[in-house]
């Protein structure tokens, strides 16, 4: 079941982003979520959980105030999503937290700017990872390289992103997503899956299957990267989200 995340907050309006130390984000709010950082467990509407796993795999690096504009925005975005997925549902009497309903337009597609190339970025990342998680399970190493390592991954995918030379790629692409790697391969398992196939941002906020099987999936990742022997990357610094 999907639960918790965390403690809430003085200012009832707005999420805030906290980093207690190198290994975990606090998300703070006066409400409900769905997470669990360790921290006080509440309760929360699905498309908040949703926003903060979105904002966190897109903006890892970003600072509290950052944070929690883009998840005031992508919880924006839910909301009409699901208003023009489910012509209703609008019309229905709801609890929603107005922040959301009356935020500005021009504020979320300020935030959300970036947001696509981000979560493209993040898949990238996660695709370059993929071959370490295997090489972690089964010994062998992707077809197509001779030896494992981040710049031999990033050649595999250099078609992909529009760089000529692979030190683009680990600079660009994969040393931002560091902090989310687990989450960023747990992306691709969810898009293997034949029932799943394509994930779009609206599932990523509003399909609690969805948000719940990409969370199992990067808390196993965790596991499985501290046992690489060729990704050389320390669990601790690893953003990590759980389910209760």
């Amino acid at each position: 079941m999907l639960a918790p995340i965390l403690n809430t907050s003085q200012n009832s309006s707005r999420w805030a982003f906290g980093q207690p130390n190198a290994s975990r984000r606090r998300l703070s709010c006066q409400g409900e979520t769905w997470l669990q950082d360790g921290s006080t467990s509440i309760r929360s509407r699905f498309y908040e959980a949703g926003a903060v796993v979105v904002a966190l795999l897109a903006y890892p690096d970003e600072s509290e105030e950052t944070l929690g504009e883009v998840h005031a925005s992508l919880c924006a975005y839910a909301l009409k999503a699901k208003s023009a997925m489910e012509p209703d549902w609008d019309i229905r009497p709801l609890p929603i937290k107005p922040i959301y309903a009356l935020r500005p337009q021009r504020d979320t597609n300020r935030y959300l700017r970036t947001l696509e190339r981000r979560l493209r970025d993040r898949s990238v990342a996660g695709r370059m990872a993929s071959g370490f998680l295997k090489e972690a399970v089964t010994g062998q190493v992707p077809a197509g390289i001779d030896r494992l390592s981040v710049n031999q991954m990033a050649q595999l995918v250099l078609g992909d992103v529009g760089y000529t030379e692979p030190e683009n790629v680990e600079t660009r692409i994969w040393r931002p997503s560091l902090p989310v790697i687990h989450l960023a391969s747990a992306l691709q398992v969810l898009l293997a899956q034949p029932e799943i196939g394509q994930v779009h941002l609206e599932p990523l906020l509003l399909d609690r299957d969805v948000i719940e099987l990409l969370i199992r999936a990067a808390e196993h990742h965790e596991t499985i990267i501290a046992q690489s022997r060729c990704l050389r990357l320390d669990p601790n610094s690893l953003i990590r989200l759980r389910l209760a």
